[in-house]
């Protein structure tokens, strides 16, 4: 997703220069596109990071609604005043009427991509959870038919460190820590 809005940002970014690269005559709706997508290609460079894929996600999905809302308002009123007679730049209305797709399609984009990643977060929570209880449900059954004499050690699983020693997890009784040896080279010293 992080790599769908740095291509957002570019496109509207883009809108811009290309807006202002076909007419000498500037406005200030020329702009409107860039000042969306240089905070929509910086929330894209922050989403790279797994970490803050989530929250920049979501802002980023704001910001393109409120691209889309207000492109799309610019756009009505655009439209009032053309029906009024007045002159209406027809490069600032496909410039707004091209910010409004881009914010939109990026609005369903971000939306889709949110969903699937809770319903994915979502079934893996509920396996982890059914996996949990049929091991501890394992491991009781298992415990109950286990001979306490006998050491058991576990083996590595995946997960953990391959240069650790396993642990001992049921160890005999009798084990006990054992007891220095009597030096031979203790000396008397008593008084005479």
């Amino acid at each position: 997703m992080a790599r769908i809005g740095i291509v957002f940002g570019l496109l509207l970014f883009g809108l811009t220069i290309a807006g202002l690269s076909t007419t000498s005559q500037k406005t200030y709706t020329q702009f409107i596109p860039m000042m969306f997508g240089i905070p929509l290609l910086f929330l894209g460079v922050v989403a790279l990071n797994p970490h803050r894929r989530g929250e920049s996600v979501f802002v980023a999905l704001l910001l393109a609604l409120l691209c889309t809302i207000l492109g799309g308002g610019r756009l009505i009123s655009l439209g009032f005043a053309w029906m009024a007679g007045e002159h209406i730049n027809p490069l600032s209305v496909r410039l707004v009427a091209g910010m409004t797709i881009i914010g939109g399609v990026f609005v369903i984009v971000a939306e889709r991509w949110r969903r699937n990643r809770r319903r994915s977060e979502n079934a893996a929570k509920s396996s982890a959870l059914s996996s949990a209880t049929t091991t501890i449900e394992s491991a009781t059954s298992a415990a109950e038919n286990v001979d306490p004499s006998a050491a058991v050690t576990r083996a590595r699983g995946d997960n953990e460190n391959p240069y650790k020693t396993p642990a001992i997890l049921d160890a005999p009784a009798s084990i006990s820590p054992p007891t220095p040896a009597p030096s031979s080279k203790l000396t008397d010293h008593t008084p005479k």
